[in-house]
C-alpha cells in the first residue's frame, strides 16, 4: 500500500466506525424490522393501527439512511394509508423525518397530477441522551400543488423538547427502558392548533408510547408500541 492510499484509509476509518455504530446501537435500525403501533382516543377506544417497516438501509459514508414504509388502517381495518419517509443515523444519533408524526389525513401521497413538496428539519435523538437535556427543535413545511395552483400549505413545529426522566415502560410488545421527552407540537392548516406531547423513547426500539394533550391540558389520545417483528 502506498503512502497516498494509507492516508485515505486513515481518513475513511472514522466514517466507517460511525456507520458501524449506527448499525449496532439501535435494534430498530435494521432492515426488515416492523413496529406496530395502536392509537387510542381519550376513552381508551382503538382509533387506528399503523406499522413502520424498515424497507431498506443504505450506507452513505458516515451516515446510514433507512427507508421506512408506514401503513395505517382505521379502527375497522379500513381506509388504508401508506407513505414512505427516510430515517437517518449519523455519528450515533438518530434523525427522524417529521412525516413520521404527521396524521395520515394531512400527510397525503403524491399523485401524477398533484405534486407534494416537503422541506424542514428532522427530530434529533442523540446517542448520549441524558435526563435534563434540551433537544433541538424541528419543523416542516408541506405544500400540495396542481400545476401552478397551490391546493394546500401546512406548517408543523416541534418546540421545547426536554428529556424529563428515565423510566421503565411495559406494553404488549415488551418492557423497555425509556427516556420521557416532552415537547409542544404546533401545526398550521386552516388555522393554528397546539398540543403538548409526552413521548417515551427507547434507544433499543424507538418510540414506545406517546400521549397527546390539547391546549387546555386535557388528554386527547395516546399511542403505544404493540408488536415488534424481525
Amino acid at each position: 500500500m502506498n503512502r497516498f492510499s494509507f492516508l485515505w484509509l486513515l481518513l475513511l476509518l472514522p466514517l466507517t466506525a460511525f456507520a458501524q455504530d449506527c448499525a449496532t446501537m439501535y435494534d430498530f435500525f435494521q432492515e426488515g424490522v416492523k413496529l406496530e403501533y395502536t392509537s387510542y382516543n381519550k376513552k381508551d377506544k382503538i382509533q387506528a393501527v399503523r406499522t413502520q417497516e424498515v424497507a431498506s438501509i443504505s450506507n452513505h459514508g458516515d451516515t446510514l439512511i433507512a427507508s421506512i414504509t408506514m401503513t395505517a388502517v382505521d379502527k375497522k381495518g379500513k381506509n388504508p394509508y401508506q407513505n414512505t419517509f427516510p430515517m437517518k443515523c449519523y455519528k450515533g444519533s438518530i434523525y427522524m423525518d417529521m412525516r413520521s408524526i404527521i396524521p395520515p389525513t394531512q400527510n397525503r401521497q403524491q399523485t401524477a397530477d398533484v405534486q407534494i413538496s416537503v422541506s424542514g428539519t428532522d427530530q434529533m435523538f442523540p446517542g448520549d441522551m441524558r435526563v435534563g437535556q434540551t433537544l433541538p427543535d424541528a419543523e416542516m413545511e408541506m405544500s400540495m400543488e396542481l400545476g401552478a395552483l397551490q391546493l394546500m400549505n401546512s406548517k408543523y413545529f416541534v418546540k421545547n423538547r426536554k428529556v424529563e426522566s428515565q423510566e421503565s415502560l411495559t406494553t404488549s410488545a415488551g418492557t423497555y427502558t425509556c427516556y420521557k421527552i416532552s415537547y409542544d407540537f404546533e401545526y398550521k392548516l386552516l388555522g393554528t392548533r397546539k398540543n403538548h406531547i409526552e413521548y417515551w423513547y427507547s434507544p433499543k426500539i424507538g418510540m414506545v408510547k406517546s400521549v397527546t394533550y390539547d391546549g387546555k391540558g386535557n388528554m386527547d389520545g395516546w399511542e403505544e408500541l404493540t408488536k415488534v417483528e424481525r
